[in-house]
């Protein structure tokens, strides 16, 4: 079906995006066709995008693709024409993960993907044929939330090609990734950092991921001495990537600290299963 996305969870996604996103999107769903054809099995948004938290001006478009198989020239053929020069993204810019099927039948939380692209106007370029070992915990962490939400721009629902992986061994790399973000000489984005912890704190609770905002409302009642930093995170969230510099310092990293306590205590011992609260509504 060339010109659309072919589910109706896609198109319930795009329904809520500005119009630009949301044709910039069918758009890349189409190239990925003409070059895969039917060894492109499956596309779907993660991040913000799958959480139904996309923020316009601030949010990256978060993509995932899953393919039988894709030697090195494809794989640059299809970094080329989905880069900012060649297809300019209306959102801050494009995360694109790819993967090859065997690396995602399996519950691993490696990176494992064949492609990461960033490419946009406000992110730093970046191309990268295979795991280079910088940050891995992204990936399981985003194969977590496409799976959860189970929203497909093409091909099947995603939790019939991606393998999910336990609580258990997500947690530790959630646990890594706000040991990495405090271990940072430098934060450059630091409403971003505290609007992660506050989802990776509610996962942690809960088993489940929420957008930033659902997050860091919740984070609020649980943590409210840091509520004032959360507030201002929330708010220069929400005015674009340049404010995102105004949150930082030592109140920051006491907040990631204070994350990084509480995750530890919740991260279940190896053979016992995780004991979480339900879910709340919001």
């Amino acid at each position: 079906m060339a010109g659309s996305v072919g589910t109706w969870q896609g198109m319930a996604v795009m329904s809520t995006l500005p119009a630009a996103e949301a044709a910039y999107l069918t758009v890349v769903v189409d190239r990925l066709r003409a070059v895969f054809g039917e060894a492109l099995l499956g596309v779907y948004p993660t991040g913000s995008l799958a959480l139904h938290g996309y923020t316009p001006g601030r949010s990256d478009l978060d993509l995932i693709a899953v393919v039988e198989r894709a030697d090195a020239p494809v794989l640059a053929d299809v970094a080329a024409r989905l880069s900012h020069d060649a297809l300019p993204c209306p959102a801050t810019g494009l995360e694109f993960v790819l993967y090859e099927r065997a690396a995602v039948a399996v519950a691993g939380t490696g990176a494992g993907f064949a492609l990461n692209l960033n490419t946009g106007r406000e992110l730093p370029p970046r191309v990268s044929f295979g795991p280079d070992g910088d940050e891995s915990f992204w990936y399981p962490i985003d194969r977590s939330i496409s799976r959860q939400q189970g929203v497909a721009l093409l091909g099947p629902p995603p939790a019939t090609l991606l393998a999910p992986v336990p609580f258990e061994a997500l947690m530790s790399v959630v646990i890594e990734s706000i040991d990495a973000r405090l271990r940072a000489a430098g934060l450059d984005l630091g409403d971003n950092a505290v609007l992660n912890a506050c989802r990776s704190l509610r996962f942690a609770v809960e088993g489940r991921w929420y957008a930033k905002r659902l997050a860091a409302e919740w984070a609020v009642r649980e943590a409210p001495e840091f509520g004032t930093l959360i507030h201002r995170a929330l708010d220069s969230y929400g005015r674009g990537r340049a404010a995102g510099t105004a949150v930082g310092g030592a109140e920051l990293r006491a907040f990631l600290g204070f994350v990084l306590d509480r995750l530890r205590r919740h991260q279940p011992a190896a053979g016992h299963p995780p004991t979480r609260h339900p879910a709340s509504a919001h």
